[in-house]
């Protein structure tokens, strides 16, 4: 089938003209002729919601630009999803399609600030969207089958960027992600309730999540995930399974994977019923200097929170105001990693539910790199938040150790090396953020703090109700004085030198 060029549909690649009716015209006509490519050429070409079809892959050059309108009047309507960063409305469309691809080495530009309010409070705040009104996610893929996005630049996403949702056999490979860094919301990749997925050889610049693996009330279970061979930069998690968590995360394999800058490099968070299992990560290098107060170098929370997204849906969401009950317990077992290195100020806690303890998670040659200690005892009352530091449980939150278990069984560390702060510390993006301020350690306090003067003392391991199993040469505290171990009579922590 040859390809059939937007051009000789009437597209006009000025910037400026419209030219969503020339495009979905030439993906219409390549369809009725069996599928094909549907091929964007070199130039701008502005355009509203753009809808593939079964059998189609829209192509784009060198030097083409597929560039969202600034007018949500351009994009078609449909129907909010299960929360409010998945909008009704969308720059690229497929829904119930077969063999589908979008592919590079062209630019899908997302037009994102013509959809956010202009002014922050500083360089380090987060930009605010226009109550909603944006286009999110910018590629929203659903419930498609034998998906290829490939060797395509996605840019400027105004909320989400990449979204299957119940999506079967997707590849993606070879992509880059440019947002800014304090974009709303702007996610990387999301899989909602995918299945047999591959995400190779990324590159992804964002200001949420960079990957994140969901479920909801309406979707189905995340299975046979493969991550690997990426690099990933955010403002928020490097990689999360979780949080949105209504069915189930299982068989899933994350590998060679450089996070050079975010808040918490994984978030396996299970809190509205999921059970997640059969997770092996393995060869990471990362760190934490997202320029936030209290980043976690790992965090797995179970918690069972049933209305978690409820009170932040728009009025005219279809969910607005219901009650959705849990129908079963949160669950996280059987995860290991293996040869992980982070650079971090934080902690790595694991924090299970009395009645369903974590169970099962598994570090060997863990290396915990810390240029500078920060105090999470300031947050230890924030206790309302699912999505911040673990909402049950206060001391857990101010627990200043590296790994922090609490309601937690089987826990093992082989080979763990922890590199205390040397002083005067050198730079670290706190130093400079504004988002400092938000704690009561740092405000004010910065030179004391990077001269030394001002300082923490951190434990190696604190357990609340928790049995710990450490394999290695038994490591200090991070102060003289500091026991490398604190415990309550309801922990065991069996450290094998």
């Amino acid at each position: 089938m040859s390809d059939l060029y937007i051009t000789d549909c009437g597209a006009v690649p000025d910037g400026v003209t419209v030219n969503t009716q020339a495009i979905n015209n030439a993906i219409v006509q390549q369809s009725n002729r069996g599928g094909g490519r549907v091929v964007i050429p070199n130039g701008t070409f502005l355009s509203g919601t753009v809808r593939l079809r079964s059998n189609i892959s829209l192509h784009l050059e060198e030097g083409a630009v597929l560039l969202g309108s600034p007018e949500l009047k351009d994009y078609e309507k449909g129907s909010w999803g299960h929360h409010n960063d998945i909008t009704p409305w969308h720059f690229i469309l497929a829904e119930d399609c077969q063999n589908i691809s979008i592919t590079g080495p062209g630019t899908i530009r997302g037009n994102g600030p013509a959809f956010w309010e202009p002014d922050r409070p500083h360089a380090w705040s987060y930009y605010k969207h226009k109550n909603n009104q944006r286009v999110s996610p910018m590629v929203e893929l659903v419930r498609c089958e034998r998906v290829l996005v490939e060797r395509i630049r996605l840019e400027e996403s105004p909320g989400w960027t990449l979204h299957c949702h119940d999506c079967d056999h997707v590849r993606i490979e070879g992509i880059s992600i440019l947002n800014t860094l304090f974009g709303p919301n702007t996610d990387g990749i999301d899989l909602t309730g995918c299945r047999d997925a591959i995400i190779h050889g990324c590159q992804i610049e964002t200001g949420d999540d960079a990957i994140a693996l969901k479920t909801s009330e309406y979707s189905r279970a995340c299975e046979q995930i493969v991550i690997s061979d990426c690099i990933l930069r955010t403002s928020c998690v490097g990689i999360r399974i979780g949080y949105e968590s209504r069915q189930d995360f299982r068989n899933i394999v994350i590998t060679n994977v450089v996070i050079t800058r975010c808040s918490r490099v994984f978030d396996l968070r299970a809190i509205e019923g999921a059970t997640i299992e059969r997770v092996r990560i393995t060869n990471i290098v990362a760190s934490t200097d997202s320029g936030w107060a209290a980043n976690r170098a790992i965090e797995i929370i179970a918690l069972d929170r049933p209305n978690i997204f409820k009170n932040i849906l728009p009025l005219d969401h279809q969910d607005y105001g219901k009650d959705r009950p849990l129908e079963h317990s949160s669950r996280i077992r059987d995860v290991s990693f293996t040869a992980i290195d982070i650079t971090t100020d934080g902690r790595i806690t694991i924090i299970g539910k009395p009645d369903c303890p974590i169970e099962g998670i598994r570090f060997s040659d863990l290396k915990l790199r810390y240029p500078v200690l920060d105090d999470p005892l300031p947050f230890a009352g924030n206790s309302q938040s699912a999505g911040f530091i673990p909402g049950d449980y206060a001391a857990a939150r101010g627990a200043r150790a590296v790994i922090v278990a609490q309601h937690a069984r089987a826990i093992s560390v082989e080979g763990l090396s922890v590199q205390w702060p040397s002083y005067p510390v050198g730079p670290w993006n706190l130093f400079e953020s504004d988002n400092r301020h938000s704690s009561s350690f740092w405000k004010g306090a910065e030179q004391e703090i990077q001269s030394g003067v001002r300082r923490i003392a951190f434990s190696v391991v604190w357990a609340s109700d928790a049995l710990l199993n450490i394999r290695g040469p038994r490591l200090p505290g991070s102060e003289p004085d500091c026991p490398a171990v604190q415990a309550d009579a309801l922990s065991h922590v069996d450290w094998h030198e």
